[in-house]
């Protein structure tokens, strides 16, 4: 494959996590719309996941039916089109509507990535371009919030128009990225591909644990440099720009990376994010607090690509059905992370944003300690296995 096609591929990744790029938006929508409730308005950043959720099962046999491109060329389109009619739209409730088809389209062609990757490149190469996968998810978030808040300057309806990014990517797929056959399995294939590796499911536990505390940070970071008295709005806007980058950077190493880790990946991110979380309740200054939001976003999306990896790269599990339980896992975490992490709060015996911080490392570590022990036994069982 050669590499504009890959990058045609990668570029629909842009649009992934840019749900809630709009979110600087809420307070003009709510003066737009003084008779809607705020709750309602705030729900137009977060009502995309729920419908990416509800989407994502359905999303492989739309494919099968119709073909993996035709199913990721609609759901582009659907999100471009869903994406600006709030630049157009006068009632509230069209533009709510409108944030409701933007998660079905991003929920249709979310998974299919994974898949035509999976379809496309094997071995290092598909661990590469799943690692760019989730750079591109993180570059694609961070461009369009910017163009979004640059918009943002003439009036909140024309920042919508930062979706038109989404025109340039179809034309991009539409022309580059070849339509992958639609294979025609034997019924006893069909029958093997059914079941679910069951690893899968404690992935899936896995990720929604470790996406509710690394959102933590998007929560609750501001308010812990108010409370630590040393950091303002700003510094934790400029803080999880930096999450950003250390994130980008693992996508972009990912493939080197599993290579030299391997199955210790897993433990490695755990590790790291754990140590990151305590340095982020025990600095003293804004220099250690972006060191540990760089290390914090590079071990978190270490791990988020090698699950997805794991998945895609087993040819005995029905991977396809895998990858979509993960994405179902992935945004269950981010939409009930607020919640989790205030039912955290109250069980601590102190309310300080400092201790939710530090019981988190605590949990990442043990976490860290558990699959390494199961490597180890894992490893162990198949020596013995061996040796008999």
């Amino acid at each position: 494959m050669n590499k504009i096609t890959k990058l045609s591929l990668l570029s629909v990744s842009l649009l992934v996590v840019s749900g809630g790029a709009i979110a600087g938006n809420i307070p003009a929508i709510m003066i737009a719309y003084p008779t809607i409730h705020p709750t309602l308005v705030e729900l137009i950043t977060t009502i995309p996941s729920l419908f990416i959720i509800s989407t994502v099962p359905f999303s492989h046999r739309f494919a099968r039916k119709f073909g993996y491109k035709l199913a990721v060329q609609i759901g582009i389109g659907i999100v471009l089109g869903a994406g600006i009619i709030p630049v157009f739209a006068q009632s509230f409730w069209l533009l709510f509507f409108s944030r409701i088809l933007f998660g079905i389209g991003i929920g249709l062609f979310n998974p299919l990535l994974f898949s035509l990757a999976g379809k496309l490149y094997q071995g290092k190469e598909l661990s590469s371009v799943i690692g760019f996968q989730s750079a591109f998810e993180g570059i694609g978030g961070m461009v369009i919030t910017f163009t979004v808040g640059q918009l943002l300057i003439m009036n909140w309806r024309s920042s919508f128009l930062a979706y038109l990014l989404a025109l340039q990517i179809f034309l991009l797929f539409t022309w580059f990225v070849p339509d992958v056959s639609l294979e025609k399995e034997s019924k006893q294939n069909k029958q093997e591909k059914q079941t679910i590796n069951p690893s899968t499911y404690g992935y899936i536990a896995l990720l929604i644990l470790v996406v509710t505390i690394y959102m933590s940070v998007t929560v609750k970071i501001t308010s812990l440099l108010l409370e630590k008295g040393f950091g303002n709005a700003t510094d934790g806007s400029n803080f999880l720009a930096l999450v950003g980058l250390g994130a980008m950077t693992a996508g972009a190493l990912f493939g080197s990376i599993v290579t030299l880790t391997k199955k210790r990946t897993l433990p490695i991110s755990f590790f790291v994010l754990g140590i990151s979380m305590f340095m982020i309740a025990f600095a003293q200054n804004l220099v250690s607090v972006s060191f540990a939001a760089i290390l914090c976003g590079f071990s978190f999306r270490t791990f988020i690509p090698y699950l997805f990896n794991e998945v895609n790269q087993d040819t005995k599990g029905n991977s396809e059905k895998s990858t979509s339980l993960l994405l179902i896992g992935f945004n269950i975490g981010a939409a009930f992370a607020p919640i989790s992490i205030s039912i955290l709060g109250n069980i601590l015996p102190s309310k300080e944003n400092t201790d939710i911080f530090i019981a988190e490392g605590i949990i990442m570590l043990l976490l860290a300690f558990g699959t390494t022990i199961s490597i180890i036994k894992k490893k162990q069982k198949i020596n013995g296995g061996k040796s008999t």
